[in-house]
């Protein structure tokens, strides 16, 4: 007889009504794979800062944690969301982060402070390879310390060579505007939008991995 996996998933935000809307896309769109194979998908209310409270079969720590587009609101929130991402992710985990860059100099400094924690963020080579994403956009190959950095020159060159369309009149990363934006059809704003999106991995690094188990064993 086959051995069963066991495969929990945990979807969070704020707020009664976001998670009524997950719980009922959850209901819609989750399939359960073959019968040999055990999947658990629960949305959970979660405020950056505090921790996931669930029922007692999901896991407290988890193999991978995966977040999109978080960085956007203030350097305020940097602390609580590297707080969560502390207390709930596996010593041997992996931390997925989407990143649409819209100030970089200061989300530059949610990286410096996970650098701090020993959470090391690099690009997502595999995304970067991926044949797909590079037909279509090729994203940048830029580290989290380079892309709009003004003090970098592959960043300057980046935002120089590469092309927006705007109207259909071509023009560089580094000339839109906010009006420009406003005259892009759907199709121009999301390619405009995707050259702007990194992807990113993260884990402790080999020091911080001996100090989170010493420290998950005693507690």
């Amino acid at each position: 007889t086959p051995s069963i996996t066991s495969y929990q998933i945990v979807l969070t935000d704020r707020g009664d009504e976001t998670i009524a809307l997950l719980r009922e896309n959850i209901d819609r769109n989750c399939t359960f794979g073959s019968a040999n194979k055990k999947l658990s998908v629960t949305p959970h209310p979660l405020t950056w800062g505090n921790e996931l409270l669930t029922d007692c079969s999901a896991p407290k720590k988890f193999n991978c944690i995966i977040g999109s587009d978080l960085l956007y609101n203030s350097r305020e929130s940097y602390e609580p969301l590297l707080n969560t991402i502390q207390q709930h992710l596996h010593p041997d985990g992996t931390v997925i982060l989407s990143v649409r860059w819209r100030k970089p100099e200061l989300e530059r400094e949610f990286f410096r402070k996970a650098e701090k924690l020993g959470i090391i963020f690099v690009n997502w080579k595999e995304f970067e390879e991926c044949e797909s994403f590079k037909g279509r956009c090729p994203p940048a190959r830029l580290n989290w310390s380079e892309y709009g950095n003004p003090e970098c020159e592959c960043s300057n060159e980046y935002f120089l060579k590469t092309n927006v369309s705007v109207g259909n009149v071509t023009k560089s990363l580094a000339a839109i505007t906010e009006d420009d934006m406003e005259c892009m059809n759907d199709e121009e704003y999301a390619s405009f939008e995707e050259k702007q999106i990194q992807i990113y991995v993260a884990g402790y690094s080999a020091k911080k991995k001996g100090r989170k188990r010493d420290f998950d064993r005693i507690n």
